[in-house]
């Protein structure tokens, strides 16, 4: 009976997971003798498998139930002509459309949808598009009536509705979006590119008929609009405008973005709360090529980002993709130095040594993030295979790190550290110095500063002025270049007088949750954030096995933990929660 009672609970329990579906649409498969949706020639056995996918997208979308996903592989859908109107809905399905390698931007420029897609409003934060090509001379864009779906991964290019305005009401996040050559062919004004968006995350806007507008509709409780890490330029007027409600505060998050006159917005004198951290104003992008309009015909441009160190080429040339140019944009590795690099390339796959280029902070853009996104030219020595730079997670910038970090001394005490200035030189050093306040027993200064090729603690600024000769009051600390699981000399207190106890640790690497696995501390120990690229310094056992972590620090943020003791919370704008 027993037996039978656990049997029947297994069965209630499978049948209690949701069972969601993968459709699949091809419009060229090999059971279709004709391309496109042509239902006299179209495969009679279509059903969205693999095997017999549908010819329609909306057909898809039809048959699809909130949770399942439609798999879209290349080709061209709605519409043949990029002068007919053509459209799918969403009709409110909380579903994921994507292409068939949603962001692999090579595969997104085969993947057409030529003309509108259309949600109904009442998508939730689960619904999704990813990986397409949006383009048509009449219509083309998206239109979301409040929709709170995820839109990714999107070229949305060349289209001419009415006003030119091509993404609408879209409350969800938009990020990794290339909105570029977007017009109108109708007698109807000029209206906004992008309206009623408020959440723009590595989104390219350049070279439209208008600029975007900030809008308070489908906005959160806390009054947020969030643009971030994204290029606004090239685009005819002003490039950004804003409606403002002055019943409501609203904080505009613009930072570490790329925005042609940026000076002259005046968000703050219109209402607008923003720090505009970051902000590059009238950079040149430096894109490959723009593109742009000949009368009614289409000229594709290329909107990458230069570089002298290594840029990604839709052509191959001189058997690689891989590429350089005269010059770099200055909107390479300009991204927030605490986000993840994503899918970048840290070297490029012809030079893994990083000699002529490297990765160090994620680019602006729809590119940034991933695997196209240029490298920044080397300006020193080779990285190395598979080797981090130290300045990349302590930069002793204010900017970024802590204005002070409270951390539990081992014998109870509370220290304070902090930057408290910076001292440069006539050969081009910069050090740092630091304040390691114990109290209430003492106050000591530090100075640190990167030089050949470490990272180098003194008590004496005349040690400062000698450099770069390396005097004996001049401490090695951490090599500036780390390899991923080797074994170095580190420090036990960085802060202590004099040379510091030194123990052997391995170099670790990954999120915050993966370099503590194991060693008895958890999340809630450190400073809140979204720590999704540390290095830990984990002592090394006898049998040579990572043990508990001596010091972590978090990429563009700094010290996690010091001496084993984690830092527990911080006053610092650069910080946020998981």
């Amino acid at each position: 009976m027993r037996t039978r009672y656990s049997a029947l609970l297994l069965v209630l329990s499978l049948l209690a997971v949701p069972l969601y579906a993968d459709i699949y649409v091809d419009d060229n498969a090999p059971g279709d003798p004709v391309p496109f949706d042509d239902r006299r020639f179209g495969d009679p056995n279509e059903d969205g498998s693999a095997a017999h996918p549908f010819d329609s997208i909306q057909r898809a979308i039809d048959a699809a139930v909130d949770g399942d996903t439609v798999i879209v592989a290349p080709g061209r859908y709605l519409s043949l002509d990029p002068w007919q109107y053509g459209e799918i809905n969403f009709k409110g399905k909380n579903i994921r459309l994507v292409g068939s390698a949603p962001t692999d931007f090579s595969v997104v420029e085969k993947t057409i949808l030529c003309g509108v897609v259309i949600f109904r409003g009442d998508e939730g934060p689960d619904c999704l598009l990813q990986g397409f090509k949006i383009q048509n001379h009449t219509c083309g864009g998206i239109l979301g009536n409040g929709t709170q779906a995820s839109i990714s991964h999107c070229i949305i290019s060349g289209n001419g509705p009415c006003g030119g305005t091509v993404v609408k009401d879209c409350y969800g996040p938009i990020s990794n979006c290339l909105i570029v050559n977007n017009t109108t062919f109708h007698d109807c004004g000029v209206l906004p590119v992008m309206t009623g968006c408020s959440h723009l995350v590595n989104c390219t806007i350049a070279d439209n008929l208008s600029g975007i507008r900030l809008v308070e509709q489908g906005l959160t409780d806390d009054g947020r609009i969030r643009i971030h890490n994204c290029i606004i330029s090239g685009n005819q007027g002003s490039q950004v405008l804003y409606t403002r409600n002055r019943s409501r505060s609203v904080t505009a998050e613009i930072d570490h973005c790329l925005i042609e006159n940026w000076d002259s917005l005046g968000l703050l004198r219109a209402g607008y709360t923003t720090s505009g951290h970051g902000v590059i104003p009238d950079g040149d992008p430096c894109f490959v090529q723009p593109g742009y309009w000949a009368g009614d015909v289409l000229v594709e441009g290329d909107y990458h980002l230069q570089s002298e160190g290594w840029r990604w080429s839709e052509q191959e040339l001189h058997g690689s993709h891989w590429y350089f140019d005269p010059s770099t944009s200055c909107a390479v590795d300009a991204g927030d130095p605490m986000d993840s690099l994503g899918e970048e390339f840290e070297r490029a796959p012809d030079d893994p040594e990083g000699q002529w280029g490297g990765n160090h902070a994620i680019d602006l853009g729809a590119y940034g993030g991933t695997e196209q996104a240029s490298l920044a030219p080397n300006s020193g020595r080779p990285l190395g295979v598979a080797a981090v730079d130290l300045r990349d997670y302590w930069d002793f910038d204010t900017d970024h790190m802590p204005a002070y970090m409270p951390v539990d001394d081992p014998e109870g005490s509370l220290r304070q550290i902090s930057v408290t200035g910076s001292l440069h030189s006539s050969d081009g050093f910069e050090a740092y110095k630091i304040r390691d306040s114990m109290a209430p027993v003492q106050s000591r200064d530090i100075y640190c500063v990167y030089a050949d090729y470490a990272l180098y603690t003194t008590q004496n600024i005349d040690a400062l002025t000698r450099l770069p000769q390396i005097s004996e009051q001049l401490h090695a600390q951490y090599p500036q270049y780390l390899t991923i699981g080797s074994t170095v000399q580190t420090p036990v207190d960085l802060f202590v007088l004099g040379a510091p106890a030194t123990r052997p640790a391995v170099v670790v690497r990954g999120t915050l949750a993966e370099v503590i696995t194991g060693t008895g501390l958890d999340l809630g120990m450190f400073v809140y954030g979204a720590w999704h690229d540390v290095i830990a310094f984990r002592e090394k056992m006898a049998d040579g096995a990572p043990g508990a972590p001596i010091t972590i620090f978090a990429r563009g943020f700094g010290p996690l933990m010091l001496g084993g003791q984690p830092v527990a919370y911080s006053f610092s704008s650069a910080t946020r929660r998981r």
